[in-house]
C-alpha cells in the first residue's frame, strides 16, 4: 500500500466493502499517505452532509425505471412499425465478439473466484503472534466498543454483553497474513481471542471435543488450568483462551454472534485483490 495510492478503493473503505486483510491495509495506507487521507475525510464528511440533509432524495424516478412491470406497459403500447425500426440489424461478427468476451469474462471470474477461497489454518493460528511480529492497526477500548474498527471480524455486542473490552490489535504474521489480537475481561477474568480469515478443515476438527456451546459447533484444544477452544464462523475463525476452566470460556463463545459467509460477490473481488497483489510482487 506505500506504492501505491488507494484510488476507488478509498469508497469501498467508506461503504464497508473491503474485508479483512484489504480493510486493514487500507486503514494502514491512510496513516502513512497524507494525500489518500485527506481524501478519505473530504468524502466522509461529504458523504455524512449528504445524509444528515432534510431534502432527501427522490428515488421515485430511479424506481420507475427499474419497474419491470412499467417498462412492460410502455413497451406493449409502442406500435409495432416504430419497434421494428428501433430493431437493430443483426451483425454475426458482433455476435460472436460478444460472445467471445462473455466466456473470457467467465473464465477470469472463474479464476477469481477460485484464488478468493480462504486459506486452511492449523490449531497453530491460535498460539499469540510473537512480540516482533508487525502491528498494523490498534484498537483502543472505546474503539472496541463502537465496534467500527472491527466490522471485518467477530466481536460481541458490549452494550448488551458482560464481557468488558480491553484493547486490541491488527498484526501482521511471517507468513503476510493479518491477525486480531484482542484481550477481553470476563468477571476478573483476562481472556485472549486471536481470530484471522480462513477455514477450518475437518481433518483439523475431528479429533477434538465440541464445547458446550449452543450457536456454534466450537472445540476444545486445550482444558484445565488453561483452556482454548476454537471454531469458525462466517470467514474468519476464532481462538479463546485463558487461564481458567472451560466452562468460563464456554460462556465468552456465547457472548460471540454468528458471522455470514462471504458471498459470490466477495470472493471473487479477494480473488482479484490476490491477482494485484501477486502481480504488484
Amino acid at each position: 500500500m506505500k506504492s501505491r495510492h488507494l484510488g476507488d478503493s478509498i469508497h469501498d473503505l467508506l461503504d464497508g466493502r473491503l474485508r479483512g486483510d484489504r480493510a486493514y491495509a487500507a486503514m494502514a495506507h491512510l496513516g502513512e499517505c497524507e494525500e489518500c487521507a485527506g481524501r478519505f475525510h473530504e468524502l466522509k464528511a461529504a458523504r455524512d452532509a449528504l445524509n444528515s440533509s432534510q431534502a432527501g432524495i427522490d428515488m421515485r424516478f430511479a424506481q420507475q425505471l427499474l419497474d419491470r412491470e412499467r417498462i412492460a406497459q410502455i413497451a406493449a403500447a409502442e406500435p409495432t412499425r416504430k419497434a421494428r425500426v428501433a430493431r437493430p440489424h443483426r451483425r454475426t461478427p458482433a455476435y460472436v465478439a460478444a460472445t467471445a468476451v462473455v466466456v473470457l469474462v467467465a473464465v477470469v471470474v472463474g479464476a477469481a473466484w477460485q484464488a478468493g477461497e480462504p486459506d486452511e489454518l492449523s490449531l497453530e493460528f491460535a498460539a499469540q503472534p510473537r512480540d516482533n511480529a508487525a502491528s498494523v492497526a490498534y484498537v483502543s477500548t472505546q474503539e472496541m466498543r463502537q465496534g467500527e474498527l472491527l466490522r471485518s471480524w467477530i466481536h460481541p455486542d458490549f452494550s448488551s454483553s458482560d464481557l468488558i473490552p480491553v484493547e486490541a490489535k491488527v498484526v501482521q504474521r511471517q507468513n503476510g497474513q493479518l491477525a486480531l489480537v484482542a484481550t477481553l475481561l470476563a468477571g476478573m477474568t483476562d481472556v485472549t481471542v486471536v481470530q484471522q480469515h480462513g477455514r477450518l478443515t475437518s481433518r483439523v476438527t475431528d479429533e477434538l471435543p465440541l464445547a458446550n456451546v449452543q450457536h456454534a459447533d466450537v472445540y476444545v484444544v486445550e482444558s484445565g488450568y488453561s483452556s482454548t477452544v476454537v471454531w469458525q464462523t462466517g470467514d474468519v475463525v476464532v481462538a479463546l483462551s485463558c487461564e481458567c476452566s472451560l466452562p468460563t470460556l464456554e460462556a465468552v463463545a456465547e457472548d460471540f454472534p454468528s458471522g455470514s459467509d462471504p458471498g459470490f460477490v466477495d470472493r471473487v473481488a479477494d480473488g482479484f485483490s490476490t491477482f494485484a497483489d501477486a502481480l504488484s510482487h
